[in-house]
Parts: C-alpha cells; structure tokens; sequence
C-alpha cells in the first residue's frame, strides 16, 4: 500500500490491520462455536466439529465482500503428494479439514497419552495416505494412453516499476519474440507470456496489433496478458490468443479488490482521496475458455487461481488443461510469490488438469495432474522453459458434482448451532 499505492506509512498500517482484523473476525466467531461445540458429552466429536467450522469458516471467507481465501490451512500439504490427492473428491477444503482433525487427534493423544488414541491417529493417517495413492494411481492408469504436447513458458523477469517509452517498448517485444521463437524451435506448439511484459494495449494499437498478428501467424500462437481499453468505463484485465488473424480473449471476472477497483466505492469514497494509484478495471462479463488447434483452455489470470470454485466452472466447462498468468512482481521478495505457486497446485489436483503457469518475474512453473511441480523457474531471473503436457478431458468427482464439501460443512454447523439453540429453549432441557 506504501510502495505501490501512495499511502502514507500510518495509513498504510493502519490498513493491514484493519484487513487482519476482518479476517481475525471470521476465526473469532469459529472460535465461539468451537467452545459451545465441544464441551463435556459432544467433546469426542471434536475431530468432526472443529474441522467442520473451520470449513465454514473458510466458505465465509471466500465468498463474503469479494473474498479473501489466502493460504488455507490444507495448502500446507501441496508437497505432501499422497494427502492431497484427497482434493480430486472435496477440493482444497476436505484438504483443510483432514490436517485440522489430525491436530485435533494429535491434541488429544497429547493429553491422554493413551495406546488407543495412538492407534486411531496412526489409522487415520495411513487410511488417508493409502486412499491417496489409490487415487492417484487410478489417475495415471486412466490417462497412460493420451498423447504428450509442448508449449513454451516464457518469464521475462519484467517490472512494473520499470519506466517504458516506446524504445523500450520495442527492445522488450523484440526479446520476448526471440524467446517465443528459441522455443518454438525446441518444438513448442504455443507460448504463453505473463500478465505483465510490456504497458500496451495491441488491441486498441494498430502498430502492435499487426505484429502480434503476423509473429503468431509466421511463427507460433501466443497466450499473453494485456490491458484492453475501450474507454474510461470499460477497462479490462485480459489474457489474449494472437493467433494469426484469429485473435480471442479471456477478461479476468473476478478482480483483484483495492488492487484492481475499490471495493464498496460509495462507502469508502475516501480510498481514492488516499491513493490514486488503485486500478479502476472492469469485471469480465462471463468465465469463458479459448480454443486453439481443436482444444479447450482455461485460463484464471493471477489472484483468480485461488478461486477453486472459479476455475472448477472453467473446466467443468470442457477446459482441458490450465494455463495461468501473474504478475509477482508486486510481492517483492517475500513468501508471497511460493504461497500463490502451492495455492495453483491444487487447481490441477481438484480437476486432475496439467498446469502451465508464467509469470512475471516468477514463480513460472508446470504442474502435472497429480499435483508435482515438474518445473519450476527461479524468482526475479528470466527464464524460457518447455512444458510436457496433456490435453484432458476425464473429469473429477470434484469437477462433476461441484463445489459440495465445504457447503456441506457450513449447512452441518448452521443445522448444529440451531438444534442447540432449540435444545435450550426445549422445557425438558430447562428442567
């Protein structure tokens, strides 16, 4: 907020915490619940009810004021292969409510020390790592037979904070060009650019609008991630397919909030007297995929992979494999950058999809359907890489019934804290 919208360090502060409170408010209340779920007789539910809330708790987070489901608490699993194979039936959050249930065990053995509890958490334990496996070698033996594609991965080690005139410009397209190039040579059959490279908008600039259009059509398609302006109003953040003169183009749907527009605009008509450097862009109208050479893409652009409902649509929609874009460069040299790649890793598990991710300035990476990272590229350096992929069209349990475990656990615990309260009102209860 300081660096990159113009606040002041006070305001900026004063901002962090006031999101950490918002979020703190949803782990309050789960906290409340967890008291009147689990005292005397209920107690040996906790390893149900703990969970549980925490799920729902989670579903509150992702859905109310835009959302903010960042590093859920089953992300931790991401390099743990067999655990997170479970994601293919409930997604991230049945993830999230086997590590919250073995805690809940651990705690218990913890202050029992008892031979029983013991058994149970190892039982668990090896329930879940076995039913993993299963998973995932059922996976391989059903897709054994499909054929391998390469696409290219370009990360430009771009800045946003880099001043551009249109020399620059130019030397910037040039180099990406030539990267595009070196990999079609290495038998690429496209190349995927990140959100950021250069400020331009090739669908509004004849001058670039013709040379992407004459590269993609001489030498090979393009996925890459532009600004396309149609006016003050309509503003988007799109991922465009230059291919030839077929050009597509996907308009990112769920936007960044106080990022990409300011959330409650009429309220917080004070945010833009703050900083004007907050991005006033248009929501895209529908989750729409790109077709290329007779296939099916989806592709979220940046904070959009964090949605596993979001991209579930996409794919449930015919996608056959994810590619997704980002620009990084915002997180500087922190932990951010590796908490968004593990958050990516689960859409290509959810959806059992190859992911082909590129980025800025990194992490780049390719993801196969089982959720191991087969590459991935070094942060703030440029890298061009092929990606081994297949096109996919089996879907998950996931995939096909849709985003059911975590409404599930919020109906569970809304049906739990009524009958209580009913309990209590009950005369037999008083008495």
């Amino acid at each position: 907020m300081v660096k990159y919208g113009g606040t002041t360090w006070l305001l900026g502060i004063v901002g962090v915490i006031s999101l950490a409170a918002f979020l703190a408010f949803f782990s309050g209340l789960a906290g409340l619940l967890i008291g009147k779920f689990c005292k005397d007789r209920t107690t040996r539910w906790a390893a149900f009810w703990i969970p549980a809330i925490w799920i729902a708790k989670d579903l509150a987070i992702e859905k109310i004021f835009s959302g903010f489901p960042w590093c859920l608490a089953g992300y931790s699993q991401y390099q743990n292969l067999f655990f997170s194979q479970w994601s293919e039936i409930g997604g991230i959050h049945l993830i999230s409510f086997f590590v919250i249930a073995v805690n809940v065990l651990f705690f218990r053995l913890l202050k029992s020390k008892s031979k029983k509890s013991l058994i149970v958490i190892l039982a668990v334990l090896a329930a879940i790592h076995a039913g993993g496996y299963g998973l995932m070698k059922n996976h391989a033996a059903r897709t054994s037979g499909i054929s391998f594609h390469q696409a290219g991965i370009v990360q430009p080690n771009s800045n946003h904070d880099q001043v551009y005139d249109f020399m620059l410009i130019k030397v910037t397209l040039e180099k990406l060009f030539k990267s595009s190039r070196r990999l079609q040579e290495g038998g690429a059959e496209f190349v995927v650019w990140p959100e950021f490279t250069v400020p331009i908008y090739p669908l509004q600039t004849p001058y670039f609008k013709e040379r992407f259009s004459t590269f993609s059509q001489s030498h090979i398609p393009l996925f890459a991630g532009f600004t396309d302006y149609h006016s003050s109003k309509e503003v988007y953040n799109s991922l465009i397919l230059f291919n030839g003169r077929q050009i597509q183009k996907y308009d990112k749907v769920h936007l960044t909030p106080f990022g990409e527009y300011v959330l409650f605009r009429r309220l917080l008509f004070f945010v833009k007297k703050i900083t004007d450097e907050i991005g006033d862009f248009t929501p895209g109208k529908k989750l729409r995929n790109l077709r290329l050479a007779g296939h099916w893409f989806s592709t979220p652009i940046c904070y959009e992979i964090i949605y596993p409902e979001l991209v579930r649509t996409l794919i449930a929609n015919g996608g056959e494999v994810i590619i997704t874009i980002s620009n990084d460069s915002w997180f500087g040299r922190s932990s951010a950058p590796f908490q968004h790649l593990a958050m990516a890793v689960f859409r290509s598990i959810e959806n059992r999809r190859f992911l082909l991710r590129s980025t800025s300035n990194g992490i780049s990476a390719l993801v196969d359907p089982a959720g191991r990272i087969l590459h991935q590229s070094p942060l703030h350096q440029a890298q061009e890489f092929l990606a081994r992929f297949q096109y996919l069209n089996q879907q998950t349990m996931f995939t096909r019934w849709g985003y059911l475990f975590p409404y599930a656990c919020f109906l569970l615990v809304l049906g739990r804290f009524f009958w209580g309260l009913a309990r209590k009102k009950s005369p037999r209860y008083q008495s």
